[in-house]
Formats: structure tokens, sequence, C-alpha cells
């Protein structure tokens, strides 16, 4: 490769660049150990461990005059941040061009300014001008050249391209829609009662599987905290009081600004799905995990692969940052403090959860969504049933095809039919009719609308004691809410000829 700077000029900056350790050591929290380059400086190709994968990082790309300086530089960054940090401001900065970076590199802090608006006005991105800043700080801080520490706010407050990070939240296209939502919490639900039930079909894939979108979804934890979960952190108490015990995780906090206040995450997993975390424990003790053993046995990267995958069966493809978002839109909505928030998010500034209470609908929109008033939600929501039936038809079922409950203490009868009949069903009747396969609704739009507004007044009950908290049984409502209001203008369409 053609050098970039010349002879005459590399002496000169290249002075007092500091001397490169004999080992560099840094630390991996997935892993819980410290992690070695031995002897560096013989070797243009690094390679580093973290996060449960390998990277190799390739100095060849690089000028060979200013080779050593961009390997302390990597050096440095591999002892003072994270693995994944320092990995991540070498790829970038590799993506600059050489000619861009000896441009910086060969400039004095009088002409920096004016370098730096060329490198603005060009094609490069945000994440490479933080590393070319990185690598400015470092010579600031090193004396490199013709830098020294009282530049640093020079190097500071180079301007950068705006770049919105919570762009998506704004526009509200990260979070779940109210029936992926539903979705979850019945995928969840289903697999809860088939462990309790012991059923022997719900394999350990599926147990880990659906435990890994709990934690996602109900604590909005990253894949790399999830990942991290060891068995000695599952804490399960048996009061004797409810069959259930209560299960209470406890999370790393990683990715901080300060290194001195990370503490523990205890989070108790919602008693009806307690169960989940019970039976996988059980499991794993079986096998002979303890102590640090990681609970998942799996990567980041493949965790949030597990919740892409778990989402996309159940119909909603969603990773792990979008239900992290939904968990905290979730919480401000139910009316947490910024202090609430940042305690849950993990976040040491209180400023970085702001956006979420910009984003948070309205109580009164909340309270139309869950009563299945607000006319969009009411276009998107979809229903499946088998087809409609008369009364005459209805009369002429057998009893246990006879659809009829109490559910809430509202006793309900009269909806329709069931092809499969109800001893035969695993859910709850009424509540999972509607929107069911095999649900055959009568044509009488009276009668639905007549469980429609039973339903609303068990909904305002709920959001009156619970503070408009979304627990899986307020969820359940409006799933089944929406889709009674969609069985009633199905049949508004087609109205005149069944009155008639």
């Amino acid at each position: 490769m053609k050098n970039i700077l010349k002879q005459d000029q590399s002496p000169e900056f290249l002075a007092n660049i500091p001397p490169l350790p004999a080992v560099i050591r840094f630390y991996d929290d997935f892993s819980d150990a410290y992690g070695h380059v031995v002897d560096p400086s013989h070797s243009d190709q690094w390679s580093i461990s973290f996060d449960g994968r390998s990277a190799e990082l390739d100095f060849h790309p690089f000028d060979i005059q200013i080779r050593p300086l961009v390997k302390i530089w990597c050096a440095t960054q591999l002892s003072r941040l994270s693995p994944v940090t320092a990995e991540y401001y070498f790829c970038r900065l590799k993506e600059v061009p050489i000619a861009r970076i000896a441009g910086v590199l060969k400039s004095n802090p009088q002409e920096v300014r004016y370098i730096w608006k060329q490198c603005l006005s060009s094609d490069m991105t945000y994440s490479q001008l933080i590393s070319l800043k990185s690598l400015l700080s470092f010579l600031c801080m090193h004396c490199v050249g013709t830098w020294r520490p009282e530049w640093l706010d020079l190097v500071s407050f180079l301007p950068l391209p705006k770049v919105d990070k919570y762009a998506g939240v704004r526009t509200g296209d990260v979070f779940l829609l109210f029936e992926e939502e539903a979705a979850i919490i019945w995928h969840i639900d289903e697999v809860c009662q088939s462990t309790v039930l012991r059923n022997s079909t719900i394999t350990d894939e599926i147990l880990e599987r659906t435990a890994i979108l709990l934690c996602s979804y109900q604590f909005g934890f990253r894949a790399k905290q999830i990942a991290m979960l060891e068995m000695r952190s599952i804490r399960i108490w048996r009061d004797g009081i409810e069959d259930i015990p209560a299960v209470h995780l406890t999370f790393s906090m990683i990715k901080q600004r300060s290194s001195k206040r990370v503490f523990p995450m205890i989070r108790r997993v919602k008693r009806e799905w307690a169960a989940l975390f019970v039976e996988l424990f059980e499991r794993c003790r079986r096998k002979g995990m303890a102590g640090a053993d990681h609970v998942f046995h799996r990567t980041p990267p493949e965790i949030s692969q597990v919740v892409f995958g778990v989402t996309e069966s159940i119909g909603c493809r969603r990773g792990v940052n979008e239900l992290r978002h939904t968990a905290a839109l979730r919480l401000v909505d139910a009316g947490t403090s910024e202090e609430e928030l940042a305690a849950f998010m993990g976040h040491t500034d209180l400023n970085t959860g702001l956006v979420y209470f910009n984003s948070s609908r309205s109580q009164a929109e909340r309270i139309n969504q869950a009563l299945g008033i607000s006319s969009t939600y009411q276009n998107v929501m979809k229903v499946a049933h088998s087809r409609f039936i008369s009364p005459d038809e209805l009369a002429g079922l057998k009893g246990d095809q006879q659809i009829a409950g109490v559910p809430h203490g509202m006793p309900i009868a009269g909806i329709g039919g069931c092809e499969l009949g109800q001893p035969s069903c695993p859910n709850n009747p009424v509540m999972s009719c509607y929107g069911c396969s095999r649900f055959m609704p009568i044509v009488n739009a009276r009668i639905h609308m007549q469980v429609l507004e039973d339903l609303r007044d068990v909904m305002k009950f709920f959001y009156v004691s619970s503070h408009a908290e979304r627990g899986s049984p307020a969820l359940q409502l409006e799933s089944t809410i929406a889709k009674v209001q969609t069985v009633i203008d199905e049949l508004g369409g087609q109205r005149h000829e069944l009155e008639s």
C-alpha cells in the first residue's frame, strides 16, 4: 500500500507514541474472565474472544507508518472499554479512507477544524467520525505530536452529523401493535399452562425459547443480559400459601456510562408465568447445571435470533430491541415516574428515558383502544372464525357444542357454537372463542353487542383498580373485545338480510 505520510513528516508526528505493552488484558463480562493479547507489537492480526464469540482485529489495511499509532490506540480502547465497543470503534475506523485518517493526524489543533469540515462534507458516517474523534482524543491524552491534554475540549466540540437514535421511538415504529402483544402473551400462557399440567410435549427447547421471550417481553432486557442469566440468579420462594411459588431473577446491569453505579437488577416473574421458570430450573438442575452456569447456554446474537424466531412463529416477527422499547412505553403508559423507568431499564441517566414520556399515548386513547372504540385500531384487527350460524342451527347442535361460560363472573350463552366441542377445548370458553377458527358465531348482532358491553364494563373495572397496568387478564380482555367488535362489524354488512 502506498505510504500516505511523507517520510519527512513521520518522525515529528510519531513522536511520543507510548510503547505497546507486552500483554494487553481486557475484561469480558459475559464469561466473567479476562482475555489476553500476547506480544501485540509482533503481530498485525490480533485474535480476541468475548460474548461467546471470536473476532480478528486486522491492522494490514492501515498504512505501515500509522499502524503503530492505531495499534496503541486500539490497545488502550481494549483496556478501558468493553471489547464489544473496542471492536466496534476499530471496525468503523478501518472503513475510513486512509487519506482522511492521514489528513486528520497530520493536522495540528489550529488546522483540525478545517480538516474536520472536509470530513463532514464527505460521505463519512456518524460512527466513522466518532472513531476518528476517539483517535484524536488519544493523541491529546498521550501528548502525541503537537497535541496536548488542553486540546481535549476542542476535540470534544468537533461537530458530528445529526443522528436521531430514537427516531423509531418518536414515530412509534418500534412499538408492538396490540395484537402482537396479545399473541406473545397468549403463547407464554399456553406454554405455562402445559408446564403446570406437566405436558410431556413441552421439550427443553420450547421451554427455553419461551423463557427467553418472557425475559425480553416482561422485563425489556437486552440480549446480552438474558444470555448472562446464571443458575444462581434464579430464586424460587415457596411460602405455602399459593400453589405456584414466587420466582425472582437477578440480571446484570450492562452498558453503563459510569462503572461506579452498576447494581444487580432483581425482577419478579409474573405469578401466572412462574411455573415456566420453576420447570426450567428443575430441568437444568437435573442436567447437572449449577452456580455460574448460563441458564440458556446461548450467546447474545443467538438470544436475538431466538426472539426473532419465536415471534415469527406466532405471527409477528419482532426483535429484542422492539420488545424492550415496548416494555418501557408500557410502564410509562401505566403512570410510572422518570426514576422508576430508569431503574426498570437500567439507565444511570434519567434523561435517557424522557423520549418514552413524549411518545406515550394519553390515558383516554389507551382506554379507547382497550374498549375497542378506536376506529383506527378496529380496522387493523383480524378475526378468524369458521362460519356464521342461525339460531335454529345453534339449537340443533349438541349440548357440548353450544358455547356458554361465566368469564369474570359474567354469565354468557348463546353466542354461537364450537366445531370441536367445549369439553375437548383446552382454552377458556367465551374468552377464547372469538378469533378461534372453530368458532361459529350466531348471526344475531344484538347478542354480540351485549357481550361487548359486558366486557367493556369489566375492562373499565380493570383500569380503575390497576391504574391501566396491562397484565395478562387485561390483555386477554382487550383482545376479546376487539374481536367481538370485528364480528359485529362483519354482521353489520349483512344485517338487513338477517333481520328480514
